[in-house]
């Protein structure tokens, strides 16, 4: 069972899967980064802090989860 997010995080994660695949993203809160990091639901995405939804995201949002 994977841990509860935060609002801003479960936020964060459904902008990101709505996103097209190498679309900037908005800046997101580094707390709400460093959380999602940790969960395993983003990766960092190319330059600076920006970030991108893993498969695991997707399944955490779909209800996929273990």
């Amino acid at each position: 069972m994977m841990k509860a997010l935060s609002p801003d995080a479960i936020d964060t994660l459904r902008h990101l899967n709505d996103m097209q695949a190498g679309a900037a993203s908005a800046p997101v809160p580094p707390p709400v980064v460093a959380e999602l990091l940790g969960a395993g639901l983003v990766a960092k995405a190319g330059r600076g802090d920006g970030v991108e939804i893993t498969c695991d995201g997707r399944k955490y949002l779909s209800g996929d989860c273990d």
